[in-house]
């Protein structure tokens, strides 16, 4: 009986970590995805990772923001430290909604046409980490930068039990405050 013990937690451990595996292969994906239940997994606590700007942010229990300083917002120029901290600001309390299994939160943040169409996509992933107990590991990757006239977007590391997935997402300033409307892995 002794030796069965250790080789039954083993066979535990495999199956949560494919089961994790399956279900976060398909948080941020476009398309729909089967649920299944599972023994509970976690995420260890994320880390900064940056590769082009010196700029940094994290979503989990160590949350930092460093601002670098830009001019003007104007298209095709440097984005402003405004609106820059602006747009990491709300990619970062989207990704905290899915890490407190907020989904009335989440889809908040987005755009209406967007939400028409991720809503329940995104009500359905977040119901699956939740049936886990995963914590999503979200980095930036990419400083915000302009893409057009009141347009932005940003790409974020997402760490998962198997590795790191890169997350773009895409915004639109609407009034004073800015909106998503993408957001997606970035093949």
């Amino acid at each position: 009986m002794g030796h069965r013990a250790p080789r039954t937690q083993r066979i535990v451990v495999i199956i949560v970590l494919l089961a994790a595996t399956a279900l976060l292969a398909s948080c941020g994906s476009g398309g729909s995805s089967t649920q299944t239940s599972s023994p509970p997994s976690t995420i260890a606590s994320p880390t900064s990772e940056t590769t082009a700007a010196p700029t940094t942010s994290t979503v989990g229990p160590a949350s930092t923001t460093v601002v670098s300083p830009a001019t003007t917002s104007a298209p095709g120029a440097a984005i402003s430290a405004e609106d820059a901290q602006a747009i990491r600001d709300l990619a970062f309390k989207f990704w905290a909604a899915y890490n407190a299994y907020d989904p009335d939160t989440a889809v908040s943040y987005l755009d209406e046409s967007y939400r028409t169409a991720k809503e329940q996509t995104i009500r359905d992933e977040i119901g699956r980490i939740k049936s886990f107990g995963v914590q999503l590991g979200m980095s930036e990757k990419t400083a915000p930068t302009l893409t057009g006239t009141d347009q932005a977007e940003m790409s974020l590391n997402m760490k998962e039990p198997i590795g790191t997935r890169t997350i773009l997402m895409k915004f639109t300033k609407a009034g004073d405050a800015w909106i998503i409307t993408y957001s997606e892995e970035a093949k």
